[in-house]
């Protein structure tokens, strides 16, 4: 319990920031830094037209929820069935929070005079969507491998996977022109609030199971 208890006041003292962003990021467009950096980073030849496209392909909130039930699948096919319902339900979570904090939010994508476009959007801009779902997704998994949550063969491989994934999906919406740095900073920061629950769900999981009184005979 413990453990629930840090989650909580972690989970308080992330969504502060985060909520404050979000109004920011709904009655200001760009915020303080957003064009230059913006700028600056579309004229670095990294992460460059290529790679971008494939993080982008890999991270659309559509992938994330297939791999994240296949993942979800497999973990409670190895008997870790508390984690595997605690991804389930932050995959069936995601695009719902996402598309209500998108519409609330409705903030304008980057452009002319700011930015060149370099690929296609269908959605309001803050959070970044390419970022917020894989953050829920490999965050989650990451946290499971470096807990010792998941088989030992699986740790190493899952560990460096998620991480390359979540230090990857920032930049290329960036260097595309399709999202300010501030929504990529709302995507990691609204996709963290989800993991922390999800994480202290799996964790909690376990423990009422085991204070369950068993039933009368």
């Amino acid at each position: 319990m413990a453990f629930v208890a840090r989650a909580a006041v972690l989970w308080t003292l992330l969504l502060g920031p985060t909520v404050a962003l979000t109004v920011l990021a709904a009655h200001h467009t760009p915020l303080p830094g957003d064009a230059a950096v913006l700028r600056w980073a579309q004229g670095l030849p990294f992460p460059g037209q290529t790679l971008s496209e494939a993080v982008r392909a890999i991270t659309t909130t559509q992938v994330v929820m297939a791999t994240g039930g296949v993942m979800a699948l497999l973990l409670a096919l190895v008997g870790r069935r508390a984690e595997a319902l605690a991804l389930a339900a932050g995959i069936v979570l995601l695009p719902l929070v996402q598309s209500a904090i998108k519409e609330l939010v409705d903030r304008p994508r980057p452009g002319p005079p700011w930015s060149e476009i370099r690929d296609s959007f269908t959605s309001p801009s803050f959070p970044s969507g390419h970022v917020m779902s894989p953050t829920v997704l490999y965050g989650f998994l990451a946290w499971l491998a470096a807990t010792g949550r998941v088989p030992e063969v699986w740790r190493w491989p899952l560990g460096a996977w998620s991480t390359l994934v979540l230090a990857l999906a920032g930049p290329p919406n960036v260097w595309l022109g399709v999202h300010w740095p501030s929504d990529v900073l709302g995507g990691w920061a609204w996709g963290l609030a989800l993991v922390v629950p999800m994480a202290a769900l799996a964790a909690l999981l376990p423990r009422l199971a085991v204070a369950k009184p068993a039933p009368k005979r």
